[in-house]
């Protein structure tokens, strides 16, 4: 049996996860074969905001936090993401600086597609865009769920349904891994919840008695992310 490199990992589970499976096979390939790989150390930022935007990157192993910091508050955490993800895409169309910085969450590898080599590509292939076009679409399909999932009144819904959505299982239609785990802490959850860190604590306490996450130093794991799922769609319909 022959032995992958790593780069060559990454690249076919790339092709197979996240935003390129939904592209041609043809332009995976064709994105991939000018990527190289990049490891990164728990606390090291792969670009934070206000840098020159360098290219594209997507998540093939570990986690990154995502920190923001558009209006008078931050840098705070927004999302979390882990492997399947690309980023660095929102920049590429305006040239403007880095508008948030991805912070590896613990040990991690992402691949890199240089912004010289997208730029080569384009050009001989300008329906490159079509399909970052796509990546965009599906991240703004990300962000108004955000915006939906803050507007539940229950807590413990909104708790649950961010622990589905920072575990990329908030759909069960591609699910990253039947028990993901995240790298957060209560006070991430009670940023993006905004609630108190005490009812957020007290949140967590039942999900965990009821057998749907454990939990360890800043770290947490959705055991069961399908009765999440249905507890939630439970909740929101005896509000």
């Amino acid at each position: 049996m022959v032995q992958l490199s790593e780069i060559d990992e990454a690249r076919s589970f790339l092709r197979q996860h996240g935003w390129l499976a939904s592209t041609t096979t043809a332009f995976a390939n064709t994105l991939l074969s000018h990527s190289t790989l990049r490891a990164v150390e728990r606390g090291e930022c792969v670009y934070e905001v206000g840098e020159q935007p360098d290219g594209l990157y997507g998540v093939f192993s570990g986690s990154f936090a995502i920190e923001i910091a558009p209006h008078e508050r931050g840098p705070n955490l927004a999302h979390v993401i882990g492997p399947g993800f690309w980023f660095g895409n929102g920049e590429l169309f305006d040239r403007r600086p880095r508008f948030a910085s991805f912070i590896a969450t613990r040990p991690s590898v992402c691949v890199h597609v240089s912004l010289d080599a997208l730029t080569k590509l384009a050009a001989d292939e300008p329906e490159i865009w079509r399909w970052i076009g796509l990546l965009t679409s599906q991240q703004l399909i990300l962000a108004l769920g955000v915006i939906d999932d803050a507007s539940l009144r229950d807590p413990s819904t909104r708790v649950s349904a961010l622990l589905l959505r920072l575990a990329d299982a908030r759909s069960p239609d591609v699910p990253r891994e039947p028990q993901p785990e995240i790298d957060v802490t209560q006070e991430d959850l009670s940023l993006l919840t905004a609630l108190s860190r005490a009812t957020v604590a007290a949140h967590l306490y039942k999900l965990e008695n009821a057998g749907l996450i454990s939990r360890a130093y800043r770290r947490l794991k959705l055991l069961d992310p399908d009765a999440l799922r249905k507890r939630v769609a439970q909740q929101w319909r005896d509000v």
